[in-house]
Parts: C-alpha cells; structure tokens; sequence
C-alpha cells in the first residue's frame, strides 16, 4: 500500500510540473518569422514607409513577440514582376505588389483596379474582397487586401486641352498596359511608353498626353514640368495588393490570422486617408506650376468615364471569362 501511496504522489507532483512547464516552454517557443518585398522600395518610397507603419509595424507591435514580419527589400531584391511568384512558391512571405504582375497565376484578379464600391461594402461576408480571395487562394496566394486604396487613382494628363468625344479621335495617349484598353475605346492612338519614359515623351511631343499617371507620380518624376492640363475625372482604383503565400497563411495560429485580418482592414482605412492627402498635396503643386485643371461637361464625362471602365472590363472578359461576369457584378455596386 505504502507503495502505492507514492507512486500516486509522484504521478501526481509530475502533473503539476506539467500544467507549469507547458505554458513556460509555450512563451519560450521562437517567434514566427514572416518576410516581405515591395513594387518599389520603401527605403525612398513614401508611400511605401506608409504602408510599413499601417500595417507591418502594426502586426509586429500587437503580436508582442509571437510573430514578426521583416523587410526583404524592394524590386532590387526580386524584380516586381516575380514578386507575385516568390510568394506563391514561398521565397518570400508577403509583397505589397500591383495585382496585373502576378495574374497569370491567380487569374482575373486585376479586375481589382475597376471596384467603385466603398472598402467597407467590398469587406462584406460574400462580396468582392471574398471572391477575389477565392481566386487568389487558386494560385497558391491568399489575398490580405489593398495596399493602397485610392479612389480615381489615373488621371489624363495633357500638352493640349480636349473638350469633346471627336477631340479624342487620334489623340496620341502614352499609357502602360493598365489603361490601353480605356485608350483605344476613347478613340486615341495608343503609344506604349514605361514610366521612366514619360517626361521625355511629353517634353519632345512624342505624345499629347500620359492616361496612366496619377498625380503624385506626375509630381514626384517631375512630369508636371511639361504638362500644361490635368483632365480632373480620375478613374480606376490602385492597382496595389498585399498577398501572402497561402499555406504559410493557414499555418498561422487563428488568433495571429485574425490579427494579420483586422491589421490590413486598418491599414487599408489609413492608407485611403494618407493617399487623398499627397493627392491634395501633388494636385496643389501642379496648380502652381501653372497646370490647367478642367473638367468635361456633363454628358461628355459621363461617356469618359463609362467608356474606361465598360473597356476594361471587356478586356477582361475576353482573358478571364469565366469569373469576371461575378466580379464585375460584385464590385459594380448594382
């Protein structure tokens, strides 16, 4: 019996060392470590030091330890045209990256850039944020959100003004692949131009215009030196996105998932907020170095703007026919 008695004692004292010992060997387990890459690099990228306090700093502060989230660098680290698929294969964790670069691996997402619903709508149980992560999830990649929301995000930029549909006609448009198809349906000449070459394309009048410049581009490579309109109906969305590798996503504890999701549903309110206000800033120096801001009249903007919009969808529905009619339905608002 006495026997007994002491193997019950000692079973038992080891019990509690366990109940003590697993939540000290739990706090001592190695933080997650996640990395991340960016289009551009945040070292000289306002926007992108933006983004890394909204929503990297954030996660790394609330995770107090558990999980941490480190900077790879920019495209000098992996070119932006593979940062979509550095994160499918897991090469890298998470990119903050324009969604047309990686979408042949997660098809039809580029449809992102045409949403005119407000992100909160978008962030609704079966809406456009849920759809577009299904497309994502099929590439490998999970969709955490925007990088940067921002509402009428190109703009017309000119060496001489047009007033009217027929004043489209011929107008010689420089635009990346973003806008090509809204160009075309405007009734302009499509100049194919990288963005490193704009100035130079507006400065010797190789083209009349730049269709695929915001404004604070426009300000930051000087391009507002020799442009003299600014056609002031923006349109499309940023084409920006954060991704995340999709088996590393799942592999995350719920609560650090649920962390990383409330953690880009803030960063994508303070990022709305900062965009508008170097807008306001970009559109202000603009104005002082003597740019022409105007705008169409009525029934002429509104065939502007349904134009680019109605032509890039159909671009998109000859690529990806089998999931834009849903996402032009979601986004759409009607």
């Amino acid at each position: 019996m006495e026997k007994g008695r002491s193997l019950r004692i000692v079973s038992g004292i080891c019990c509690m060392l366990a109940v003590v010992l697993v939540p000290v060997m739990d706090s001592c387990a190695a933080p997650i470590e996640l990395s991340w890459v960016s289009i551009v690099s945040k070292n000289n990228n306002p926007e992108m030091q933006a983004f890394d306090r909204a929503f990297i700093q954030r996660v790394n502060e609330k995770a107090k330890g558990e999980l941490f989230i480190k900077y790879r660098g920019g495209p000098e680290t992996i070119t932006a045209f593979d940062q979509g698929k550095a994160v499918q294969k897991g090469v890298v964790d998470i990119a903050n990256v324009a969604c047309g670069f990686y979408e042949p691996i997660a098809p039809g997402v580029g449809g992102a850039m045409l949403t005119r619903i407000p992100l909160e709508e978008e962030r609704k149980p079966g809406g456009g944020y849920d759809f577009l992560n299904e497309l994502h999830k099929k590439g490998g990649l999970y969709y955490l959100g925007r990088g940067t929301p921002a509402d009428e995000y190109f703009a017309l930029n000119l060496r001489k003004k047009v007033q009217t549909r027929q004043d489209f006609v011929g107008l010689r448009l420089g635009t990346a692949t973003v806008s090509r198809a809204c160009v075309e349906a405007w009734g302009a000449t499509v100049v194919s131009l990288s963005m490193d070459e704009y100035y130079t394309a507006m400065e010797h009048g190789m083209v009349d215009g730049i269709a695929s410049c915001p404004w604070t581009l426009l300000v930051s490579a000087g391009i507002h030196e020799v442009t003299k309109y600014a056609l002031d109906h923006g349109f499309y969305q940023s084409t920006l996105a954060v991704i995340m590798n999709l088996d590393k996503f799942n592999k995350l504890p719920k609560h650090l998932q649920a962390l990383m999701t409330e953690s880009i549903i803030q960063s994508e309110k303070e990022m709305r907020t900062y965009y508008a206000g170097i807008k306001a800033d970009a559109k202000q120096k603009m104005a002082k170095s003597g740019i022409e801001f105007y705008k169409l009249p009525p029934d002429t903007a509104k065939w502007f703007l349904d134009t680019a919009y109605n032509a890039a969808w159909d671009y998109q529905m000859k690529r990806y026919p089998d999931v834009t009619p849903k996402l032009r339905q979601l986004l759409s608002g009607k």
